[in-house]
């Protein structure tokens, strides 16, 4: 049986709307709640699907200060019952399967890590509608881009692949994290790279990491989430996350670069990343607003 584990903070608006999909989720026999001191009605709507599910074992944790996302992961396997642990944000619609055929590709494959395909839903899209627009995939980038050492989930591919990480709704073994644990240096600001850190520690020592094109999760639109780590300014994100990816690459860019096929050194791969991330945050966006402009 699985457990899955929620880390939140000041999202019970958000839990109200996505919590059905976690607990009619197959196999799952646990949903763990790590509130990191919330000041919203999150307990309360947490005792409200308790109720509403009872066949489910409901726990819940209350941090009495903010520690971050990495922190409420770890607390939260560390009181895990099974030994078949997945993590579901607290912002994100499971699809009916999402746990089960994620197991079952974990058990097959000898993977370590498997997620499905992620992706964010149009503002009040049905999972449905979600589904058929996305299909396999919207652009025809590479998967993993070493470039920017992120996966693009929004990438078409038609079959189970292979990655040096997923994104943060995956399943794996508790035994797993117990040896390889999640670094909880990612605790303020957005906290990027939290649940990276932990997959590419372990495909570092030789995990396999899958990702399924079966099931899919589906964020919320971000215009609908109200609060976390992405909304904050522009430039506050832009700084988390080139502090963050410094840390992440000095940690894992010569373990990794073989293996990535990387012919540069450290501090090449961190210019170009600051040039790249310095045109997704401040470039692009008037690149886009002018070319709509044009038309």
């Amino acid at each position: 049986m699985i457990t899955l584990i929620v880390p939140t903070f000041n999202r019970a608006y958000a839990l109200k709307q996505v919590l059905d999909t976690f607990y009619t989720q197959e196999d799952v026999s646990e949903v763990i709640f790590i509130d990191d001191c919330s000041e919203d009605d999150t307990k309360e709507v947490v005792d409200q699907f308790s109720k509403k599910y009872p066949e489910i074992q409901t726990k819940y944790f209350r941090n009495n200060e903010n520690f971050g996302a990495s922190y409420g992961r770890k607390l939260g396997y560390q009181q895990a019952s099974n030994e078949y642990v997945m993590y579901c944000d607290d912002d994100e619609f499971l699809g009916e399967l999402y746990a089960k055929t994620c197991l079952e590709k974990l058990l097959s494959s000898g993977a370590d890590v498997v997620s499905g395909r992620h992706f964010y839903r149009e503002v009040g899209e049905s999972f449905e509608s979600s589904l058929s627009r996305f299909g396999d995939g919207l652009n025809n980038d590479v998967v993993f881009d070493k470039f920017r050492f992120q996966i693009k989930t929004d990438s078409i591919h038609r079959t189970d692949i292979e990655v040096p990480f997923t994104h943060a709704i995956f399943l794996t073994k508790k035994s797993l994290l117990e040896k390889y644990s999640f670094d909880v240096f990612y605790s303020k600001g957005n906290g990027f790279r939290e649940e990276s850190d932990f997959q590419l520690n372990l495909f570092c020592n030789g995990g396999r990491i899958l990702v399924t094109n079966d099931v899919h999760c589906i964020h919320m639109n971000l215009s609908e989430v109200k609060s976390g780590g992405q909304r904050v300014s522009r430039l506050e994100r832009f700084y988390w996350t080139l502090y963050y990816t410094n840390y992440f690459m000095n940690k894992y860019f010569y373990k990794v670069r073989d293996k990535l096929n990387i012919r540069y050194p450290l501090w090449v791969g961190k210019g170009i990343y600051f040039i790249l991330t310095f045109d997704q945050f401040f470039i692009r966006p008037f690149r886009v607003l002018l070319s709509r402009g044009f038309k």
